[in-house]
């Protein structure tokens, strides 16, 4: 069997990329997820894990010796420059492990959740992307729900990102994603059966 065609699936952080990539999931489409594999790249003992230390300095890492995410996240929202070496550090890492696990499944499409598909350059490897787009203050409300944020931090993240026009101009298909999740699948579910040549 031919390889899977590769769908990758980007918003920004607080639109909705994760609730669109159960619904693909829920639809028997398998779905890789960015986030979960460079969370596994930090894991002690990797190559990852070491220069990570190396760039943050030990005050990165928890009493265990793992990775102190938090304090990770905060500093490179914080520093484009520290962010940018940190990305170059895992994204090699993640692209890798998708390409393999994308090789060993028998299906006929697959889903990349990628929160920086087009930053990270993944879109190249995709037959097809898609954004989920949201207004900027829902996203805002979100992220502070979800993570227990400031609304100045939560924008602090959403403007460490490229914004929904430019991915938008990037995608080859944008969904809105700004009512119920209901809405949501309804307009994933269209756009599948619209695109079915395509996707």
């Amino acid at each position: 069997m031919k390889r899977p065609k590769i769908i990758g699936l980007t918003g920004g952080i607080g639109s909705g990329k994760s609730t669109a990539a159960a619904w693909f999931r829920a639809q028997g489409i398998p779905t890789l997820d960015a986030d979960a594999i460079s969370r596994a790249a930090l894991d002690p003992g990797s190559d990852c894990y070491r220069k990570t230390v190396e760039l943050f300095g030990p005050d990165c890492l928890q009493p265990d010796g793992t990775v102190n995410r938090a304090e990770v996240a905060k500093r490179i929202f914080a520093d484009p420059k520290l962010r940018e070496a940190l990305n170059s550090l895992i994204h090699p890492f993640v692209l890798e492990e998708m390409q393999r696990e994308t090789a060993l499944l028998q299906t006929e499409r697959v889903v990349w959740e990628v929160p920086l598909l087009f930053e990270s350059g993944y879109d190249a490897y995709c037959d097809c992307t898609v954004s989920i787009l949201c207004a900027e203050s829902i996203r805002v409300d979100r992220i502070c729900r979800r993570n227990g944020v400031t609304p100045d931090e939560a924008l602090s993240r959403i403007r460490a990102q490229i914004t929904d026009a430019e991915r938008e101009a990037l995608s080859d298909v944008a969904v809105r994603n700004e009512g119920t999740p209901e809405e949501l699948f309804d307009a994933l579910a269209k756009m599948l059966s619209s695109s079915e040549n395509r996707l």
